[in-house]
């Protein structure tokens, strides 16, 4: 399977290449600004006179002088510049220089201004504001200088009452290191320019008429690219071409920065810094206006050319681009990278993406073709795993869909489109998968395969299991927030299969309301040419050639209150969900078709249900309609009693589930249902008094309902009243050793929690159990298909009271509470429930932070029933379960449960073992568990254990043997490969009820750092979080 995070790529790589090489272009263009670059920007500027003020100001502050004598003073948090009519904002600023020796003396300060942090850098000046990263500027003033900075931030000075900025060294502060490197390169460019004056231009004529500066200025500058080491520049003059042509040539090293460099993110026009760094480079142009061909303007009409080579790097704010040569012809917008990567930077994997090609070109403005080019978020050179193309090209398309761009607000006419030829997916060397053609807008550009499996299995045979993106396959531009997947599947002892796989959550309308919409579909078709094998007694079932799944779920918001659910589920037969979808058919809900209004309003909310059933395998009820309406916790006289109430009527069709037509699959119809239809409604209210006793929270309770079916069994109408009263209520003790200590047991302390709770009642119904016919469904369709097989497997056909899950139900208590959907489940009954509770606590952790542990729970429950003959078979103790878990140490817990019955042929299940983690290591776990419930005797020893054997293998095994039976039950093991991109997992399995072994290869994506925070990981470990 392959990662989602694939799924955004293509439009980074857009505005990666737009950025390195569009943006590059436009900077060149707009950075010819005339003349040398100004020492006192802001002085020469017409929104800015010597002597006007400068004003400083921000949240926090600190000053120090560097040991050359340079006084230093660094700001941080809403950092505020402010001369005359510009205005410069920063998330940190650090200042370089001091205060003028005399009245109306210039002060002079070096100013950094850095946006890392998020903010960015905003200037402003009159109808114009923009954005870049960080600059630096020269502040120059005849008048006042003044830092103002909150008065908490400063500390005073002794010996008088003023305060003043702290005087602490930031000097080790990342950006004050970026500011001192950024006023020693603007130093260097200085001294180089006046170093190489004999090595200028000479003038060529001029036409007489003032170069235009654009607005906000450009500039480029040329620097040395190593500290210590000065480049080696030539220039020359071409006559021979009209206007003369410029050459300069640059070796040894080169660092050409562009500052304010407008590129288009998202629509909009920002401002921004590009570096360029080489070992070599040529620029042919035009004479420029200055003599200085270290810092010059360009405007757009110039004719500009690059040639860089030897260990390109370009980089726009955490963007990179390398690469061994490259050329630009900025007029004609045409360009080439050559041996070439792309970098940028992914916050949903927290790491790099790149792009990788034998070259990378721009053909236009906004079009670009790279040849033999891979994306991978692997740091090899080459990875393992990566999707690779021979020819991936980027174009503008003209929108016709007459969208709104979300960036500008405008209408959408154009929007990029990558296409890829000849897509390969590469596992090492060896291609695993291929497509001759992929198209798709680049904002939603997909991987072309979500999954893809492969294995084999004495069921299925050679299996391939594969999902592909149809955005990507096909080149369909779907809405945002839908993820569509066409899946391929072949076996080679089932057949081929074809299936559509759908996702979305987007915002919509309802009938001309808003409305928020989220669902999943599925629709699958399999051309089955085998036999189904769903386990012992069932390994060669009959199954037909036409099989296959089409399923929708929708919930549609209409506001926080009011909702609407709807389903349609159709299975072509009854096997073919169990024998190809096990973990659905065991975990996922029933298969139904419905449609439900909810709404809520305040204690209370309305339901509304239509559902009909449409697979007649399955033992259902249509409701045509049903509404419920329920009312929870509204209080009456004050706070003295709390009212609930569930009320509901709809008209019902009781469907059974038809037979199997293979007589090999046994079935026999359930007692407790049969075919009926009618009316069916109900009123249930329960009134409760909570009050203190004491120390004990009691509440007595009483409850009435009066129920009534239009059709029951036998065809008649019938009507049932049911009451009840009870008193329920709790009492906790707690007691603290806060002194006790036991370091062979790791306890530092110890408290003792415990809580004894009760619920008796007394309840009388007009009619029994098992005259009421059973219109709301209690358990799913996986244990109703169990109970059709066993009843006759296990008991000849005829349910014995006690294993007759309704009855259970009865005894338990399940369709007592207000809100319960199956009303039917009462009847007369005397009962008292007791539990009891304990938790020991102790505090680990380091001395300052500890946090409080369970280190031993111990809870046990039990039912008392007076009426033993009628209620529980004769036995006046049953339903006795408990649970414990003892944590011995921060790794390894012995865990114990169980549940009983004392009558005959009653439940006796319990199992204990020993659960231990190591952390990001492994876990191991062996246990035994018996089952001994009428008929059936099963006494399990399982075991299984995940380990990491090393930073890229993992291991996981599983066993299961029936020491009743004297019989294996299965085993599993996978070997996992942890990969630079992917997880690859090698299965092996062996299902003894089915009589069959498989083997599996899967590819899944890793997914962030694979530490000991990796949810992954733990997985893969069976460590609980």
């Amino acid at each position: 399977m392959v990662s989602p995070r694939f799924r955004a790529q293509a439009g980074i790589i857009v505005a990666m290449l737009g950025a390195l090489l569009s943006a590059s272009a436009s900077a060149d263009e707009s950075s010819r600004i005339a003349g040398p670059p100004s020492t006192l920007p802001i002085a020469s500027d017409p929104t800015v006179l010597p002597s006007d003020p400068i004003s400083i100001s921000s949240r926090y502050g600190q000053q120090w002088v560097d040991p050359d004598g340079t006084k230093i003073v660094l700001l941080r948090g809403n950092c505020v510049i402010e001369q005359g009519q510009r205005r410069y904002e920063a998330d940190q600023l650090v200042l370089f220089g001091s205060m003028a020796s005399q009245p109306g003396d210039p002060t002079q300060v070096f100013a950094y201004l850095d946006g890392a942090l998020g903010g960015g850098v905003h200037i402003q000046t009159p109808g114009h504001r923009e954005q870049i990263a960080r600059d630096h500027i020269e502040l120059v003033t005849t008048g006042k200088f003044e830092i103002f900075v909150p008065p908490d931030a400063m500390v005073e000075i002794p010996g008088s009452n003023q305060r003043a900025i702290p005087t602490l060294s930031g000097s080790n502060e990342r950006v004050v290191v970026r500011a001192i490197e950024r006023r020693n390169s603007t130093l260097r460019r200085t001294a180089l320019s006046i170093r190489t004056a004999s090595q200028q231009l000479p003038a060529l004529p001029s036409p007489g008429f003032p170069t235009p500066v654009s607005t906000p200025r450009r500039r480029l500058t040329i620097n040395p690219r190593y500290i210590a080491q000065e480049p080696s520049v030539s220039t020359s003059v071409n006559q021979a071409v009209t206007p003369a042509e410029y050459v300069i040539t640059v070796t040894n090293g080169v660092n050409i920065v562009v500052d304010n460099v407008p590129v288009q993110v998202g629509g909009q026009l920002m401002l921004t810094q590009i570096d360029l760094t080489a070992d070599r480079a040529i620029i042919w142009t035009d004479a420029p206006a200055s003599s200085n061909q270290f810092a010059f303007d360009l405007n757009e009409n110039t004719p500009c050319q690059v040639y860089l080579e030897g260990n390109i790097v370009a980089r726009i704010g955490s963007n990179e681009a390398r690469a061994s040569q490259a050329f630009y012809d900025i007029n004609n917008r045409r360009g080439q990278l050559v041996n070439a990567e792309v970098r940028t930077y992914l916050p949903q994997i927290d790491g790099m993406l790149r792009l990788r090609a034998d070259s990378i070109r721009q053909l236009s403005e906004s079009n670009f073709h790279a040849r033999n080019a891979f994306v991978t978020t692997s740091a090899f050179g080459r990875p393992g795993y990566r999707v690779e193309g021979a020819d991936i090209f980027v174009e503008e398309r003209f929108d016709p869909s007459g969208r709104i761009d979300p960036g500008t607000g405008m209408p959408s006419t154009a929007s990029p489109q990558i296409t890829a030829l000849n897509t390969r997916f590469y596992v090492e060397e060896l291609p695993i998968f291929g497509l001759p053609y992929v198209s798709a807008p680049a904002e939603n550009l997909q991987v072309p395969f979500e999954r893809l499996n492969f294995g084999y299995s004495s069921i299925f045979g050679a299996t391939v299991h594969s999902v592909f993106n149809v955005e990507t396959l096909f080149g369909f531009d779907l809405p945002e927030g839908v993820d569509m997947g066409v899946q391929f599947d072949y076996m080679t002892k089932r057949g081929p299969g074809l299936g559509l796989n759908t996702d979305y959550d987007v915002d919509g309308h309802l009938l001309g309301l808003p409305a928020h919409h989220e669902g999943t579909s599925k629709l699958y078709y399999l051309h089955d040419m085998g036999e189904d094998n769903l386990g012992r007694d069932r390994r060669d079932l009959a199954a037909p050639n036409n099989r296959g799944r089409a399923m929708w779920r929708n919930r549609t918001d209409l506001s926080v209150d009011t909702w609407i659910n709807a389903e349609v589920d159709y299975i072509s037969d009854r096997n073919f969900r169990e024998q190809f979808d096990e973990t659905g058919w065991d975990r996922d809900k029933d298969s139904e078709t419905l449609v439900n209004l909810s709404h809520q309003f305040g204690n209370g909310q309305f339901n509304a249900l239509v559902k009909g059933r449409i697979n007649d395998f399955s033992d259902q009820t249509d409701w045509l309609p049903k509404f419920d309406l329920f009312n929870l916790g509204e209080p009456l006289f004050g706070d003295a009693l709390t009212w609930s109430s569930h009320s509901s009527v709809g008209y019902g069709r009781i469907q059974t589930a038809e037979a199997p037509s293979d007589p090999q699959d046994v079935f026999t119809p359930l007692p407790y249902l049969q075919d009926a239809s009618g009316l069916v409604g109900m009123t249930r209210h329960e009134l409760n008094a909570p009050f203190m006793l004491g120390a004990m929270n009691v509440s007595p309770y009483v409850m009435g309902e009066a129920a009534a079916w239009g059709e029951d069994y036998n065809g008649d109408s019938l009507a049932r009243l049911y009451g009840s009263a009870g008193i329920r209520g709790s009492l906790q003790f707690f007691k603290a050793l806060p002194d006790y200590r036991d370091p062979i047991f790791g306890l530092n302390g110890l408290a003792h929690k415990s809580q004894i709770d009760f619920d008796y009642y007394y309840a009388q119904s007009t009619k029994d159990l098992d005259e009421i016919p059973q219109y709301n469904e209690f358990d799913e369709d996986a244990q109703d298909r169990f109970r059709e097989r066993y009843i006759p497997l296990e008991f000849g056909g005829v349910l014995p009271p006690e294993f007759d899950p309704r009855f259970y139900a009865l005894r338990s208590g399940a369709g007592r509470g207000v809100a319960d959907p199956y009303f039917e489940l009462v009847d007369d009954q005397h009962v008292l429930r007791l539990g009891w509770r304990n938790r020991l606590q102790t505090k680990v952790g380091p001395p300052d932070r500890p946090r409080i542990k369970d280190w031993m729970i111990f809870d046990l429950e039990g039912t008392i029933f007076p009426n033993a003959d009628r209620d529980n078979f004769g036995e006046t103790l049953g339903l006795i379960n408990g649970r414990y878990i003892w944590n011995v140490g921060e790794r390894t817990s012995l865990l114990a449960s169980g549940v009983f019955d004392v009558f005959d042929g009653g439940q006796r299940i319990w199992n204990a073992g020993v659960l231990t983690q190591r952390g990001a290591r492994g876990s191991l776990y062996v246990g035994f568990r018996q089952v001994d419930v009428g008929p059936i005797e099963s006494q399990l020893i399982t075991g299984s254990y995940s380990y990491r054997m090393s930073q890229k293998w993992v291991s996981t095994l599983g066993a299961a043997y029936d020491i009743a039976e004297g019989r294996d039950r299965g085993e599993s093991l996978t070997i996992t490969r942890i990969g630079e991109s992917f997880l690859l997992h090698l299965g092996f399995g062996f299902d003894v009820s089915r009589n069959n072994v498989g083997i599996g290869v899967s590819l899944e994506p890793r997914l962030g750092p694979f530490d000991a925070t990796s949810t992954q990981l733990s997985s893969l470990l069976g460590i609980n979080r």
